[in-house]
Formats: C-alpha cells, sequence, structure tokens
C-alpha cells in the first residue's frame, strides 16, 4: 500500500530522471499494482458485507477467513491480468454520414478518429502499431485527434513522434490538446504533437480543400495553468463559418455549448475512456458528462462521437471496455 502510496512520486521522478526501458519498469509496476489494489479493495469489501450478513442473520459462515483470502487474492489477480490484456483489444467503430456538402468530385471522404494514446512511460510503441495497422489497412484520407496524446515526458521520446510522422494520410494529420498536455507541460507536449506530423489546433479554424472546415479548442483546464488559446467556447468561432461547408468540431471533453448546436456537422471527442471499469466507471462517467461514449444526436441538427481512446492514463487497465478508434465514412446525400 505504501508502495502505491509513491508510486505516482517515484513514476515522474524516472520519468524526468531515467532511461525510457527503466521507466517503464517502474512505471508500470506501479500502476499495474495500483490496478490490482482497487480490486482488491472492491472484492473485500464484498466479502465483508458478506461475513456481516452472515452473522446478523445467524448463519453459518461457509468460507474460513484464509478461504476468504485466497478467493480475494486470486480473483483481483485473474481480473488484473485480464483487464490488461484488454487494453490491446482495440475496436474499430465505424460510422457512416450522409451530407450534400461533399463536392462533386468526390464520392465519399474517410477520417480516422483517434484520441488518449497518453503516450509516455507506459503507453508507446504497442499502442502507436495498433493505429497503424488499422490506418494501413482503411487508408483514411484524414486523421484527427482529440487530445492527451502525451502523458509524460516527452524529451526523450523522439521515437515516438518519429514512429506517429510514419502515418501520413492525404489531408493530414490534426489535433487539438487535452488536459493531460497541460499536466505535464503544453509547450513540449504540442513540440512533440507537431514533431509526430501533427497540426495543432487552439482556439483557431483551418479549411481544407474548400469543403471541410475543422475547428479545435483547447481543454478547458488549461485555464488552471493560465495556458489557454482563446476562445475556448466554440459558438465563438461556429457563428462566423459559413453553412456550406462540412464543419468538424474538436474538442477534448465530449462538453458542448448547447447555443452552438446546428452550427457544426460532427463533434469529435474522448476523455471518458468509457468509464474503463465496467459498470461502475460507466456509471460515474454518465453523472459526470452528458455525452458518454458512442455517438448521439444532438437536436437532429449535430452528431457527437466521444471516443474510449486508445490508452489509459492511470493503471494499465480495462473491464469491459475495450479501446477504440472511430472510422467515419462521409458519403454524398442519394
Amino acid at each position: 500500500m505504501l508502495l502505491n502510496f509513491f508510486g505516482p512520486l517515484f513514476i515522474r521522478y524516472a520519468d524526468q530522471n531515467l532511461s525510457p526501458s527503466i521507466t517503464f519498469a517502474i512505471s508500470f509496476s506501479a500502476l499495474f499494482g495500483m490496478g490490482f489494489i482497487l480490486y482488491l479493495a472492491f472484492f473485500t469489501l464484498i466479502l465483508e458485507f458478506y461475513r456481516i450478513f452472515i452473522k446478523l442473520y445467524k448463519h453459518v459462515l461457509l468460507f474460513t477467513p484464509k478461504d476468504f483470502l485466497i478467493f480475494t487474492f486470486l480473483t483481483s489477480l485473474g481480473l488484473s491480468l485480464y483487464s490488461y490484456y484488454e487494453t490491446y483489444k482495440l475496436e474499430v467503430i465505424r460510422v457512416k454520414i450522409q451530407t450534400s456538402k461533399l463536392p462533386p468530385y468526390l464520392s465519399s471522404f474517410k477520417i480516422l478518429h483517434i484520441s488518449d494514446l497518453h503516450l509516455g512511460p507506459v503507453m508507446g510503441l504497442k499502442q502507436i502499431n495498433m493505429i497503424k495497422e488499422i490506418y494501413l489497412k482503411e487508408k483514411p484520407d484524414l486523421i484527427l485527434s482529440t487530445g492527451d496524446l502525451v502523458d509524460g515526458n516527452m524529451k526523450n521520446r523522439a521515437y515516438l513522434a518519429e514512429a506517429l510522422k510514419e502515418i501520413s494520410p492525404p489531408y493530414g494529420k490534426f489535433a487539438v490538446v487535452g488536459n493531460h498536455e497541460y499536466y505535464r507541460g503544453i509547450i513540449q507536449a504540442v513540440e512533440f504533437t507537431e514533431k509526430a506530423g501533427f497540426k495543432v489546433l487552439r482556439g483557431e479554424t483551418i479549411t481544407l480543400d474548400n469543403w471541410l472546415i475543422l475547428i479545435g479548442l483547447d481543454d478547458e483546464d488549461c485555464q488552471f495553468f493560465k495556458a489557454c488559446k482563446e476562445p475556448l467556447n466554440e459558438l465563438e468561432l461556429l457563428k462566423e463559418l459559413p453553412s456550406s461547408h462540412f464543419k468538424i468540431l474538436l474538442k477534448h471533453k465530449p462538453k458542448v455549448n448547447s447555443e452552438a448546436i446546428g452550427y457544426f456537422d460532427l463533434m469529435l471527442s474522448g476523455h471518458t475512456h468509457g468509464g474503463l471499469y465496467y459498470p461502475f466507471g460507466k456509471w460515474i462517467v454518465t453523472k459526470i458528462f452528458k455525452f458518454k461514449c458512442g455517438i448521439e444526436f444532438l437536436d437532429g441538427k449535430s452528431l457527437i462521437i466521444t471516443s474510449k481512446g486508445v490508452g489509459t492514463g492511470g493503471p494499465p487497465m480495462r473491464f469491459l471496455t475495450p479501446p477504440d478508434v472511430i472510422i467515419i465514412e462521409i458519403l454524398k446525400t442519394p
């Protein structure tokens, strides 16, 4: 428990001063241990409720304390190992959108939406290679990243930027920053993202091929670090854009100004990870965010897609919430 309590300090020290391989060993051990402790605490609590129930109703306890200990330990370890395995069960979510805004010379347009890689002490080449495999298979026209691409000291991880740079779609790669980019240093996070071949949109818009407009906003946590690139309110940018163009809004958190609904065609987000641990994590996410994960229509005027992300920002574990990337195919209205 003490090792887990001081784990974040060990990880931070290693990330700043030690090699990536040693940092991985320390970080993985500490974070996996945290996840194991979560499972251990959960099953211990369940068994304690069982013991209280048996005592209140004066029934015979069917298991000895030793049996409890063995069951709790083995179950927690088994679920921890499975949860780590699930972080590599990448799902491909497919969405088709019909619009009249596609130009005559295009029959379709394919976008790969990625989010929350959390590249750093634990997440790295394996997550990038999973994306690269999907990219080579799907051959998207455009890649969009909705934040938390990095989650560590990236100054000695140029090899990760080079690996991402090899992914080069025809219309380019664009990204917004998430909350973790600010936690570990926004300047070095943006520099890494740009070295990886992304154009970072911070409170700005860009028009591609005279029909598609991307709108990117900083994550709202920038306010805690006094490092925002205004505006943070999407309506300020959207209301000035032509209605004839197909507009994609990029925000890390799935929050949207209700007055902006109808000004954009599609919004892409991440951050929630689907709650990571089903069903409890999902229940918590639904209490915090109106939009959890998946596809939701906003008053029949706009569409929002929230990714569960590729990586994890804490323990390298998921339970019934596998990572995903989104393939969005824009088609002409028949």
